[in-house]
């Protein structure tokens, strides 16, 4: 399969293909995923995910729905989350050659601010853009 070309990236990272603002499209990815999994979209990216929920085998836990009411603008893109235990990698395939804007969103929607059990997790985030600059002779 080749694939063409592209300018743009929009990932729903764990929920349903949306668009924002009448023009934005974010890819579905909603795949179950696992606890060690390779999945191309079929479009221009795909993750790889790694690591096993210790406490819990159900294949949708991967996938973490919000419980929380949200009142935003955009609020769709913050009701599911892709999780995982050990490593989570996002790829873009395909980028055309030229400049970029990079925007991460992100929203906590697994952890909460009161007395409970879950209120106990925190993130860390390592986020890598590769560059690479190939010079044909």
């Amino acid at each position: 399969m080749v694939v063409p070309e592209s300018y743009s990236l929009h990932i729903d990272c764990g929920g349903k293909q949306v668009t924002v603002d009448g023009n934005e499209t974010y890819d579905d990815d909603s795949d179950n995923a696992g606890p060690a999994r390779f999945h191309l979209s079929g479009k221009n990216w795909g993750f790889s995910s790694t690591g096993h929920f210790m406490d819990n085998d159900r294949a949708e836990y991967y996938i973490w729905l919000n419980q929380s009411k949200l009142f935003m603008s955009d609020a769709e893109l913050y009701m599911d989350a892709r999780v995982s235990p050990i490593s989570l990698t996002y790829y873009g395939f395909c980028l055309g050659n030229g400049n970029y804007t990079v925007n991460l969103h992100f929203a906590e929607v697994m952890f909460t601010e009161d007395q409970t059990y879950n209120s106990l997790g925190r993130r860390i985030f390592d986020v890598y853009i590769q560059v690479n600059y190939l010079k044909l002779l």
